[in-house]
């Protein structure tokens, strides 16, 4: 079962978000980790790299014009997204300000497991 991580992230620190918290809460569930790293005007990118050899960045420019409705931060998530090799069997997504308690981390592994066991023996027809 291989398990990636995505998320986006811009000038995490200046705006105070837990970005590295937020990975590592659930970096132990991931075989890899994409970030789609905006162009932040402060250290993000250094503070995200130094994290995990299992992270890998994208260096991404957000598009300004869109702003509005959240459509940028849609935007960013696809172009992590985009990232993700097809021979991943889960995703998981966490923005820069969630985390999910450690506590959860051995139920989520054993439903993802069990539910991939369970696609596997009914495929789609």
């Amino acid at each position: 079962m291989k398990v990636t991580g995505f998320t986006f992230l811009r000038n995490a620190i200046v705006n105070d978000y837990p970005a590295k918290e937020a990975i590592l809460s659930v970096l132990p569930l991931c075989d890899d980790f994409i970030v789609a790293l905006g162009n932040s005007t402060d250290a993000t990118s250094e503070m995200i790299k130094s994290i995990d050899p299992k992270i890998r960045t994208i260096d991404t420019i957000w598009d300004e014009s869109i702003r509005e409705g959240g459509r940028v931060f849609a935007d960013e998530t696809n172009k992590a997204l985009a990232e993700i090799n097809e021979n991943t069997d889960w995703m998981i997504y966490i923005q820069g300000d969630e985390a999910i308690h450690e506590d959860y981390l051995p139920l989520i592994k054993k439903k993802w497991k069990t539910n991939l066991t369970i696609a596997m023996l009914r495929p789609y027809s």
